[in-house]
Protein backbone atom coordinates (compact mmCIF):
# COMPACT_ATOMS: atom_id res chain seq x y z
CA UNK A 1 0.00 0.00 0.00
CA UNK A 2 0.86 3.71 -0.35
CA UNK A 3 3.14 5.63 2.18
CA UNK A 4 1.24 7.87 4.54
CA UNK A 5 2.85 10.84 3.28
CA UNK A 6 0.38 10.70 0.33
CA UNK A 7 -2.59 11.40 3.35
CA UNK A 8 -0.14 14.03 4.63
CA UNK A 9 0.26 16.16 1.14
CA UNK A 10 -3.29 16.57 1.72
CA UNK A 11 -2.64 18.52 4.69
CA UNK A 12 -6.14 17.14 6.39
CA UNK A 13 -6.11 15.73 9.77
CA UNK A 14 -8.06 12.03 9.12
CA UNK A 15 -9.03 9.70 11.79
CA UNK A 16 -10.27 6.53 11.67
CA UNK A 17 -12.31 3.70 13.27
CA UNK A 18 -9.37 1.78 15.09
CA UNK A 19 -7.11 5.20 15.83
CA UNK A 20 -4.85 4.13 18.64
CA UNK A 21 -4.27 0.54 17.61
CA UNK A 22 -2.46 -1.16 14.73
CA UNK A 23 -5.50 -1.68 12.49
CA UNK A 24 -5.68 2.54 12.13
CA UNK A 25 -2.37 2.46 9.46
CA UNK A 26 -4.12 -0.20 7.43
CA UNK A 27 -7.22 2.14 6.98
CA UNK A 28 -4.63 4.94 7.00
CA UNK A 29 -2.74 3.48 4.08
CA UNK A 30 -5.92 2.33 1.90
CA UNK A 31 -6.96 5.93 2.02
CA UNK A 32 -3.64 6.86 1.04
CA UNK A 33 -3.85 4.21 -1.91
CA UNK A 34 -7.14 5.90 -3.00
CA UNK A 35 -5.92 9.33 -3.24
CA UNK A 36 -3.00 8.29 -5.25
CA UNK A 37 -5.36 6.23 -7.58
CA UNK A 38 -8.00 8.81 -8.10
CA UNK A 39 -6.97 10.36 -11.22
CA UNK A 40 -8.61 10.52 -14.45
CA UNK A 41 -6.72 8.88 -17.68
CA UNK A 42 -5.89 10.65 -20.93
CA UNK A 43 -9.00 8.82 -22.53
CA UNK A 44 -11.60 9.44 -20.05
CA UNK A 45 -10.70 13.01 -19.82
CA UNK A 46 -11.20 12.71 -23.31
CA UNK A 47 -14.37 10.83 -22.92
CA UNK A 48 -15.76 13.83 -20.98
CA UNK A 49 -14.55 16.14 -23.04
CA UNK A 50 -16.73 14.84 -25.61
CA UNK A 51 -19.59 12.68 -23.37
CA UNK A 52 -22.07 14.98 -23.74
CA UNK A 53 -22.36 14.50 -28.14
CA UNK A 54 -22.38 10.65 -27.38
CA UNK A 55 -26.03 9.36 -26.93
CA UNK A 56 -26.93 7.21 -23.90
CA UNK A 57 -27.71 4.05 -25.74
CA UNK A 58 -23.61 4.56 -27.16
CA UNK A 59 -22.76 5.43 -23.85
CA UNK A 60 -24.02 2.70 -22.01
CA UNK A 61 -22.96 -0.13 -24.73
CA UNK A 62 -19.18 1.80 -24.03
CA UNK A 63 -19.85 0.41 -20.66
CA UNK A 64 -21.11 -2.73 -21.24
CA UNK A 65 -17.84 -4.09 -23.15
CA UNK A 66 -15.13 -1.78 -20.77
CA UNK A 67 -12.48 -4.06 -20.18
CA UNK A 68 -12.13 -4.90 -16.34
CA UNK A 69 -10.77 -7.70 -14.31
CA UNK A 70 -13.42 -9.42 -13.23
CA UNK A 71 -13.33 -11.92 -10.54
CA UNK A 72 -16.21 -13.65 -9.02
CA UNK A 73 -16.19 -11.53 -6.00
CA UNK A 74 -14.99 -8.72 -6.87
CA UNK A 75 -16.95 -7.00 -4.75
CA UNK A 76 -15.23 -7.64 -1.55
CA UNK A 77 -12.21 -5.10 -0.56
CA UNK A 78 -9.74 -8.66 0.01
CA UNK A 79 -6.87 -6.94 -0.26
CA UNK A 80 -7.88 -4.64 2.72
CA UNK A 81 -8.93 -7.61 4.78
CA UNK A 82 -6.03 -9.35 4.37
CA UNK A 83 -3.99 -6.05 5.12
CA UNK A 84 -5.85 -5.71 8.44
CA UNK A 85 -5.92 -9.36 8.90
CA UNK A 86 -2.08 -9.49 8.59
CA UNK A 87 -1.86 -6.55 11.00
CA UNK A 88 -3.55 -8.90 13.65
CA UNK A 89 -1.70 -11.76 12.88
CA UNK A 90 1.90 -9.48 13.36
CA UNK A 91 0.67 -7.78 16.69
CA UNK A 92 -0.60 -11.05 18.35
CA UNK A 93 -3.83 -9.20 20.32
CA UNK A 94 -6.91 -10.30 21.64
CA UNK A 95 -8.28 -8.21 18.97
CA UNK A 96 -8.21 -4.09 18.50
CA UNK A 97 -10.62 -2.24 21.09
CA UNK A 98 -12.35 0.42 19.96
CA UNK A 99 -15.66 1.65 20.44
CA UNK A 100 -17.88 0.23 18.40
CA UNK A 101 -18.87 1.50 15.26
CA UNK A 102 -22.58 1.84 15.72
CA UNK A 103 -24.73 3.98 18.94
CA UNK A 104 -27.43 1.45 21.03
CA UNK A 105 -26.75 -1.75 20.67
CA UNK A 106 -26.80 -1.67 16.39
CA UNK A 107 -24.69 -4.27 14.53
CA UNK A 108 -24.64 -2.51 11.46
CA UNK A 109 -25.69 0.71 9.93
CA UNK A 110 -28.27 0.27 6.38
CA UNK A 111 -28.21 3.84 4.82
CA UNK A 112 -29.87 3.69 1.14
CA UNK A 113 -29.16 6.62 -1.05
CA UNK A 114 -30.08 7.77 -4.50
CA UNK A 115 -28.65 10.01 -7.22
CA UNK A 116 -30.70 11.44 -9.40
CA UNK A 117 -29.19 12.22 -13.00
CA UNK A 118 -31.74 13.13 -15.50
CA UNK A 119 -35.04 15.17 -15.94
CA UNK A 120 -37.06 11.37 -15.93
CA UNK A 121 -35.09 10.28 -13.06
CA UNK A 122 -36.56 13.01 -10.70
CA UNK A 123 -39.96 12.11 -12.37
CA UNK A 124 -39.71 8.97 -11.08
CA UNK A 125 -38.50 9.79 -7.54
CA UNK A 126 -42.45 9.64 -6.10
CA UNK A 127 -42.58 5.85 -6.93
CA UNK A 128 -39.73 4.72 -5.43
CA UNK A 129 -39.53 6.71 -2.38
CA UNK A 130 -43.20 5.16 -2.09
CA UNK A 131 -41.90 1.88 -2.08
CA UNK A 132 -39.21 2.29 0.56
CA UNK A 133 -41.74 4.20 2.86
CA UNK A 134 -44.31 0.67 2.94
CA UNK A 135 -41.77 -0.70 4.12
CA UNK A 136 -40.63 1.64 6.58
CA UNK A 137 -36.95 2.88 4.91
CA UNK A 138 -36.32 6.66 4.36
CA UNK A 139 -33.48 7.66 2.18
CA UNK A 140 -31.49 10.49 0.48
CA UNK A 141 -32.03 11.96 -2.82
CA UNK A 142 -29.19 13.77 -4.15
CA UNK A 143 -30.00 16.15 -6.60
CA UNK A 144 -28.25 18.01 -9.44
CA UNK A 145 -28.67 21.58 -9.19
CA UNK A 146 -27.88 22.56 -12.95
CA UNK A 147 -28.80 20.00 -15.29
CA UNK A 148 -32.70 19.99 -14.80
CA UNK A 149 -35.67 21.43 -13.56
CA UNK A 150 -35.88 20.20 -9.90
CA UNK A 151 -39.18 20.25 -8.49
CA UNK A 152 -38.41 21.82 -5.38
CA UNK A 153 -42.31 21.01 -3.87
CA UNK A 154 -41.00 17.31 -4.58
CA UNK A 155 -38.21 18.41 -2.27
CA UNK A 156 -39.64 19.70 -0.05
CA UNK A 157 -42.55 17.00 0.46
CA UNK A 158 -39.59 14.60 0.47
CA UNK A 159 -38.13 16.14 3.87
CA UNK A 160 -41.35 16.28 5.41
CA UNK A 161 -42.24 12.94 5.40
CA UNK A 162 -38.82 11.96 6.95
CA UNK A 163 -36.44 11.22 3.48
CA UNK A 164 -33.20 13.86 2.77
CA UNK A 165 -31.80 15.78 0.37
CA UNK A 166 -28.22 15.98 -0.89
CA UNK A 167 -26.19 17.38 -3.43
CA UNK A 168 -24.89 15.74 -7.01
CA UNK A 169 -22.18 17.92 -8.11
CA UNK A 170 -23.07 21.03 -10.09
CA UNK A 171 -24.42 19.55 -13.74
CA UNK A 172 -23.32 15.94 -14.15
CA UNK A 173 -20.83 17.05 -17.32
CA UNK A 174 -17.88 14.81 -15.45
CA UNK A 175 -15.80 17.78 -15.24
CA UNK A 176 -15.82 19.29 -11.66
CA UNK A 177 -12.25 17.92 -11.11
CA UNK A 178 -11.00 18.84 -14.32
CA UNK A 179 -9.12 21.77 -12.62
CA UNK A 180 -9.06 23.81 -9.22
CA UNK A 181 -10.20 26.91 -11.18
CA UNK A 182 -13.34 25.37 -12.63
CA UNK A 183 -13.93 23.39 -9.07
CA UNK A 184 -13.79 27.29 -7.80
CA UNK A 185 -15.86 28.67 -9.90
CA UNK A 186 -18.53 26.29 -9.01
CA UNK A 187 -18.51 26.20 -5.67
CA UNK A 188 -20.45 29.10 -4.78
CA UNK A 189 -23.16 27.44 -6.69
CA UNK A 190 -23.16 24.12 -4.89
CA UNK A 191 -22.86 26.02 -1.48
CA UNK A 192 -26.25 28.24 -2.76
CA UNK A 193 -27.72 24.89 -3.37
CA UNK A 194 -26.95 22.82 -0.31
CA UNK A 195 -28.55 25.89 1.60
CA UNK A 196 -31.55 25.87 -0.74
CA UNK A 197 -32.40 22.16 -0.62
CA UNK A 198 -31.57 22.17 3.12
CA UNK A 199 -28.98 19.91 2.53
CA UNK A 200 -25.71 18.55 4.60
CA UNK A 201 -24.06 16.31 2.34
CA UNK A 202 -22.81 16.09 -1.14
CA UNK A 203 -21.84 13.07 -3.53
CA UNK A 204 -19.27 14.22 -6.76
CA UNK A 205 -21.34 12.72 -10.04
CA UNK A 206 -19.45 9.39 -11.37
CA UNK A 207 -17.86 9.25 -8.10
CA UNK A 208 -15.21 11.56 -9.04
CA UNK A 209 -13.39 13.27 -6.23
CA UNK A 210 -10.34 15.27 -4.56
CA UNK A 211 -10.88 15.06 -0.65
CA UNK A 212 -9.09 18.14 -0.37
CA UNK A 213 -10.51 20.78 -2.69
CA UNK A 214 -14.02 19.79 -1.40
CA UNK A 215 -13.59 21.06 2.04
CA UNK A 216 -14.59 24.14 0.18
CA UNK A 217 -18.01 23.20 0.27
CA UNK A 218 -20.22 23.59 3.37
CA UNK A 219 -20.93 20.20 4.04
CA UNK A 220 -21.25 17.93 7.21
CA UNK A 221 -20.79 14.82 4.84
CA UNK A 222 -19.35 13.95 1.45
CA UNK A 223 -20.08 10.61 -0.15
CA UNK A 224 -18.29 10.07 -3.27
CA UNK A 225 -15.47 7.26 -2.01
CA UNK A 226 -16.31 4.02 -1.86
CA UNK A 227 -15.07 0.85 -0.33
CA UNK A 228 -14.22 -1.19 -3.62
CA UNK A 229 -15.50 -0.48 -6.96
CA UNK A 230 -13.26 -1.49 -10.27
CA UNK A 231 -16.12 -0.26 -13.07
CA UNK A 232 -15.73 3.60 -11.89
CA UNK A 233 -13.70 5.75 -14.53
CA UNK A 234 -11.89 7.21 -11.28
CA UNK A 235 -10.06 3.90 -9.83
CA UNK A 236 -9.00 3.66 -6.49
CA UNK A 237 -11.00 2.38 -3.12
CA UNK A 238 -10.59 3.32 0.43
CA UNK A 239 -11.18 -0.82 1.69
CA UNK A 240 -12.93 0.44 4.28
CA UNK A 241 -16.60 -0.39 5.22
CA UNK A 242 -17.02 2.71 7.98
CA UNK A 243 -17.19 5.75 7.89
CA UNK A 244 -13.83 8.45 8.57
CA UNK A 245 -13.34 11.89 9.70
CA UNK A 246 -11.41 13.54 6.76
CA UNK A 247 -10.27 17.56 7.19
CA UNK A 248 -14.19 19.34 8.03
CA UNK A 249 -16.36 16.53 7.69
CA UNK A 250 -17.66 12.82 7.38
CA UNK A 251 -16.46 11.22 4.40
CA UNK A 252 -18.84 7.83 3.73
CA UNK A 253 -18.14 5.38 1.41
CA UNK A 254 -20.68 3.48 -0.87
CA UNK A 255 -19.97 -0.37 0.08
CA UNK A 256 -22.74 -1.84 -1.82
CA UNK A 257 -21.97 -2.01 -5.86
CA UNK A 258 -23.86 1.03 -7.43
CA UNK A 259 -27.29 -0.38 -9.43
CA UNK A 260 -26.05 0.92 -12.77
CA UNK A 261 -22.79 -1.11 -12.21
CA UNK A 262 -25.56 -4.33 -11.98
CA UNK A 263 -27.84 -3.55 -14.14
CA UNK A 264 -26.31 -1.82 -16.92
CA UNK A 265 -22.77 -2.34 -17.10
CA UNK A 266 -22.86 -5.98 -15.99
CA UNK A 267 -26.17 -7.10 -17.17
CA UNK A 268 -27.11 -8.93 -14.04
CA UNK A 269 -31.33 -9.80 -13.96
CA UNK A 270 -31.08 -10.21 -9.85
CA UNK A 271 -29.65 -8.66 -6.70
CA UNK A 272 -27.80 -11.64 -5.82
CA UNK A 273 -24.49 -9.84 -5.60
CA UNK A 274 -26.39 -6.81 -3.35
CA UNK A 275 -27.63 -10.01 -1.33
CA UNK A 276 -24.00 -11.08 -0.82
CA UNK A 277 -22.39 -8.14 -0.02
CA UNK A 278 -24.75 -7.02 2.36
CA UNK A 279 -24.56 -10.17 4.33
CA UNK A 280 -20.45 -9.52 4.52
CA UNK A 281 -20.86 -5.71 5.32
CA UNK A 282 -23.24 -6.91 8.22
CA UNK A 283 -20.29 -9.57 9.89
CA UNK A 284 -17.72 -6.86 9.65
CA UNK A 285 -20.48 -4.35 11.41
CA UNK A 286 -19.52 -2.09 8.77
CA UNK A 287 -22.36 0.59 6.88
CA UNK A 288 -24.23 -0.81 4.28
CA UNK A 289 -24.53 2.23 2.01
CA UNK A 290 -26.30 2.25 -1.23
CA UNK A 291 -26.50 3.85 -4.13
CA UNK A 292 -29.22 3.68 -6.45
CA UNK A 293 -30.81 6.25 -9.11
CA UNK A 294 -34.71 6.15 -10.48
CA UNK A 295 -32.97 6.65 -13.54
CA UNK A 296 -32.40 3.04 -14.17
CA UNK A 297 -34.93 1.55 -11.67
CA UNK A 298 -37.09 1.43 -14.31
CA UNK A 299 -37.75 -2.25 -14.56
CA UNK A 300 -39.92 -4.35 -13.15
CA UNK A 301 -36.49 -7.00 -12.33
CA UNK A 302 -34.55 -4.31 -11.36
CA UNK A 303 -37.24 -2.95 -8.50
CA UNK A 304 -37.87 -6.30 -7.37
CA UNK A 305 -34.45 -6.73 -7.02
CA UNK A 306 -34.25 -3.64 -4.89
CA UNK A 307 -37.37 -4.46 -2.76
CA UNK A 308 -36.03 -7.66 -2.06
CA UNK A 309 -32.76 -5.96 -0.95
CA UNK A 310 -34.79 -3.61 1.47
CA UNK A 311 -36.87 -6.46 2.54
CA UNK A 312 -33.36 -8.56 3.04
CA UNK A 313 -32.08 -5.34 5.38
CA UNK A 314 -35.15 -5.15 7.54
CA UNK A 315 -35.33 -8.40 8.11
CA UNK A 316 -31.50 -8.92 9.50
CA UNK A 317 -31.20 -8.42 13.38
CA UNK A 318 -29.52 -5.69 14.51
CA UNK A 319 -29.92 -3.46 11.50
CA UNK A 320 -29.58 0.59 12.61
CA UNK A 321 -31.51 2.16 9.58
CA UNK A 322 -30.88 5.70 9.17
CA UNK A 323 -29.76 8.20 6.69
CA UNK A 324 -26.44 9.64 5.51
CA UNK A 325 -26.93 13.26 8.03
CA UNK A 326 -28.05 11.40 10.93
CA UNK A 327 -24.91 8.75 10.57
CA UNK A 328 -22.67 11.37 9.97
CA UNK A 329 -23.98 13.13 13.05
CA UNK A 330 -23.19 10.19 14.90
CA UNK A 331 -20.01 9.73 13.39
CA UNK A 332 -18.88 13.09 14.78
CA UNK A 333 -20.29 12.50 18.50
CA UNK A 334 -18.27 9.24 18.46
CA UNK A 335 -15.45 10.78 17.55
CA UNK A 336 -15.75 12.41 20.87
CA UNK A 337 -15.97 9.56 22.67
CA UNK A 338 -12.63 7.91 24.55
CA UNK A 339 -12.34 4.44 25.50
CA UNK A 340 -10.09 3.64 28.46
CA UNK A 341 -9.60 0.71 31.01
CA UNK A 342 -10.34 1.52 34.68
CA UNK A 343 -8.18 0.94 37.70
CA UNK A 344 -10.60 -2.41 38.26
CA UNK A 345 -9.63 -3.33 34.23
CA UNK A 346 -13.00 -2.48 32.94
CA UNK A 347 -13.66 -0.60 29.76
CA UNK A 348 -14.86 3.00 30.22
CA UNK A 349 -16.34 5.14 27.42
CA UNK A 350 -16.42 9.23 28.18
CA UNK A 351 -17.92 11.64 26.35
CA UNK A 352 -21.41 13.06 25.69
CA UNK A 353 -22.45 10.17 24.12
CA UNK A 354 -21.14 7.68 26.11
CA UNK A 355 -24.73 6.21 27.04
CA UNK A 356 -25.60 5.20 23.80
CA UNK A 357 -21.99 3.80 22.93
CA UNK A 358 -20.32 0.34 23.63
CA UNK A 359 -16.95 -1.39 24.00
CA UNK A 360 -15.95 -4.03 21.39
CA UNK A 361 -13.36 -5.69 19.73
CA UNK A 362 -12.79 -6.33 16.37
CA UNK A 363 -10.74 -9.49 15.76
CA UNK A 364 -9.99 -12.29 13.71
CA UNK A 365 -12.30 -15.42 13.50
CA UNK A 366 -11.19 -18.76 14.58
CA UNK A 367 -10.48 -20.86 11.18
CA UNK A 368 -9.38 -17.64 9.17
CA UNK A 369 -5.86 -16.85 7.25
CA UNK A 370 -4.41 -14.26 5.63
CA UNK A 371 -5.96 -15.47 2.48
CA UNK A 372 -9.47 -15.74 3.34
CA UNK A 373 -9.75 -13.68 6.66
CA UNK A 374 -13.03 -13.20 9.18
CA UNK A 375 -13.22 -10.92 11.30
CA UNK A 376 -15.88 -10.60 13.89
CA UNK A 377 -16.97 -8.00 16.81
CA UNK A 378 -17.05 -9.33 20.65
CA UNK A 379 -19.00 -6.76 22.72
CA UNK A 380 -15.82 -5.42 25.85
CA UNK A 381 -17.58 -5.31 29.84
CA UNK A 382 -17.80 -1.40 30.10
CA UNK A 383 -18.60 0.41 32.97
CA UNK A 384 -21.25 3.01 33.30
CA UNK A 385 -20.30 6.30 31.90
CA UNK A 386 -18.87 8.82 34.11
CA UNK A 387 -21.63 11.28 36.35
CA UNK A 388 -20.70 14.01 33.85
CA UNK A 389 -21.22 12.46 30.28
CA UNK A 390 -24.35 13.60 29.12
CA UNK A 391 -26.17 11.39 26.80
CA UNK A 392 -27.26 13.48 23.26
CA UNK A 393 -30.55 13.31 22.31
CA UNK A 394 -31.68 10.35 19.89
CA UNK A 395 -32.05 10.70 16.41
CA UNK A 396 -35.53 10.77 14.85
Amino acid sequence: MSDESTIRRLDLACRFLFDGTPAEQVLRAALADDVAASRLSSAFRAYYRLRSLIPLPVRQLLQRYRQVERTTDWYIPRHFERSLAATYMAAGEAGFPTIHPWPDGARFAFVPTHDVETAEGMRRIERLANLEEDLGFRSSWNIVPHKYAVDRGLLRDLQARGFEIGVHGYNHDGKLFTSRALFNNRVPAINTALEEFNAVGFRAPMVHRNLKWMQALDIEYDASCFDIDPYQAMPGGVGSVWPFIVGRFVEMPYTLPQDHTLFIALGERDGNIWNAKLDHVVKLGGMALLITHPDYLDQGPRMDAYRDLLEKARETEGMWHTLPRQTAAWWRERDHLRLHRDPAHMWRIDGPAATRARAATFRIAEGSSNSLPAFEWHDLPTAAPAADSKASAAFA
